[in-house]
């Protein structure tokens, strides 16, 4: 006897709810893998802290990488202490630039990166190009160092107070001054002005002492990086 077609209606009926009832966990999944899919991970919301070494070594690192490059140019600078505690540190540094700079645009705020600043914001300097006019000599009998000859050359009047330089002699780019030394002699709170207006000739000395060095013995930490940010159109200079 065949059963109505009512009857079997419900029996389908029942048989895909079950069938349904039994595959509900499978699309829970994937619905749950299609929004993971679309939906992108949110970031931490307290993330962890940065070391600061280890900060300080990716600093370092580029630093090394930055005063390191081959192509460019360097000056040897040095300057005078201005106190006595100030005596106990070198102040010798390699200037590093990757461009031909005029000598203005390096004298002005730039070259603070190697001057010191002095309480109460008055500072005046004299910057000289020291150049070797003879090599010391090294003696046989003695080994004592001969004097040798320097060339001195004021190139400008710095002071901190200042904005900007006062050229004594003519403009120079800075590739003039590679292979001698930028020497900055510290003149106190003098003022800047009168020292610019003083005669300043170009004077022989003798020093046991030559501005030559060993570029290869210089470490990164004794280099700096000399930029002169462009200055915007209409401004001046």
């Amino acid at each position: 006897m065949t059963p109505p077609d009512s009857a079997l209606q419900v029996i389908g009926g029942a048989t895909v709810l079950l069938l349904l009832w039994l595959l509900r966990p499978l699309v829970r999944a994937g619905l749950s893998w299609t929004r993971a899919r679309r939906t992108p991970p949110l970031p931490p919301r307290n993330p962890p802290p940065r070391d600061p070494q280890d900060e300080w070594k990716l600093r370092e690192e580029a630093h090394r990488r930055d005063v390191l490059r081959p192509g460019l140019l360097h000056v040897a600078f040095d300057r005078e202490s201005v106190s006595l505690g100030d005596d106990s540190e070198e102040h010798w540094r390699l200037l590093m630039f990757e461009e031909n700079l005029p000598l203005s645009a390096v004298l002005d705020r730039p070259i603070f990166r190697v001057l010191a600043s002095v309480p109460g914001g008055q500072a005046t300097w004299l910057l000289e190009l020291r150049e070797d006019f003879r090599t010391p000599q090294r003696s046989a009998a003695s080994e004592l160092d001969r004097p040798g000859l320097v060339r001195v050359t004021p190139l400008a009047v710095v002071a901190q107070q200042w904005s900007a330089p006062r050229l004594l002699h003519a403009d120079v780019p800075v590739s003039r001054l590679m292979g001698a030394t930028l020497h900055a002699r510290y003149l106190g709170r003098q003022d800047p002005a009168e020292v610019a207006a003083s005669p300043h000739p170009i004077r022989e000395e003798e020093t046991g002492a030559s501005t030559a060095y060993d570029e290869a013995q210089v470490g990164a930490n004794d280099r700096v990086m000399i930029r002169v940010r462009p200055h915007p159109p209409g401004t001046a200079g």
